[in-house]
């Protein structure tokens, strides 16, 4: 598995923390497939109140085949809520696999990094597109990049809420994630049975990357993010997410969700 593979897996699961305007504690436990097969589970706890919100996620891989890495991911997020958007703090990543290494550190302050360390180092690849202090400014970390605000005072599993592009720079890298409203469906999982929203996905290289090696994600048509909304706020949070990867569709799908509302228990039903 290549490293933006597992990077996107990883900041796909981290985006599954909620804020909410009133103090909530949402979780969620998800098992990751890879072509059908469950390569992986991972999990996040996230509580918020007032204007601020703290976020954790963790991740582990099985490593059944030699294309999937074996290992554990987490990550944590810490910041406030400001004209219905994330503002973060703090922002710390840590994965560990068969295949990479990544100990990230970011203290952050009005959207602009302020520190930050990625180890190990790595040397710039010849054809790295240079990171510069521009590409620190104005963004998101991964977690952040997670929350989903609809205005006013109407419905929020609407069209309105796919309508969003994040710059993100998450320690090595600075791209945007798009997004754009394709259709509403339904979610069942245990804890939620409800609307969502499902947006179509696009990841667009700005910095720090080699374009070789980002050309396939950027190409990428098929990925997709299902919303649902959290209860009592005017947020809405990842319930799944589908990403074609040259292995395979890797899809990350609930098996538990707590979002601030009655739970109840349903089984899942599939994308189609």
């Amino acid at each position: 598995m290549s490293r933006s593979v597992l990077l996107s897996i990883l900041a796909a699961t981290t985006v599954l923390a909620s804020p909410a305007i009133a103090q909530e504690r949402v979780s969620g436990r998800y098992e990751i497939l890879i072509g059908g097969l469950q390569v992986g589970i991972a999990g996040f706890e996230g509580r918020v109140s007032g204007e601020s919100y703290q976020a954790s996620v963790s991740l582990r891989l099985s490593g059944v085949s030699r294309l999937v890495a074996s290992g554990r991911g987490s990550a944590t997020a810490s910041g406030r809520i400001a004209g219905a958007r994330a503002v973060p703090a703090n922002y710390q990543l840590t994965l560990n696999t068969s295949q990479q290494n990544d100990a990230i550190r970011m203290a952050m302050a009005g959207g602009s990094v302020r520190s930050h360390s990625a180890e190990p180092e790595r040397p710039a690849a010849g054809d790295e597109v240079p990171l510069t202090s521009a590409h620190r400014q104005g963004v998101l970390d991964p977690l952040s990049a997670g929350f989903f605000f609809v205005g006013g005072a109407g419905p929020t599993v609407t069209a309105e809420a796919c309508a969003k592009t994040f710059p993100v720079f998450d320690g090595r890298q600075r791209y945007d994630l798009s997004f754009s409203f394709a259709r509403t469906e339904t979610v069942k999982a245990a804890g939620y049975d409800g609307p969502a929203v499902v947006c179509n996905a696009r990841y667009r290289a700005i910095a720090g990357h080699r374009p070789s090696v980002t050309a396939p994600m950027e190409a990428n048509r098929d990925m997709q993010i299902w919303l649902v909304p959290v209860a009592g706020t005017r947020a809405l949070v990842p319930a799944r997410i589908s990403i074609r990867t040259p292995i395979g569709l890797a899809q990350i799908e609930p098996t538990r969700l707590e979002l601030g509302a009655p739970a109840t228990t349903a089984s899942i039903r599939g994308r189609d």
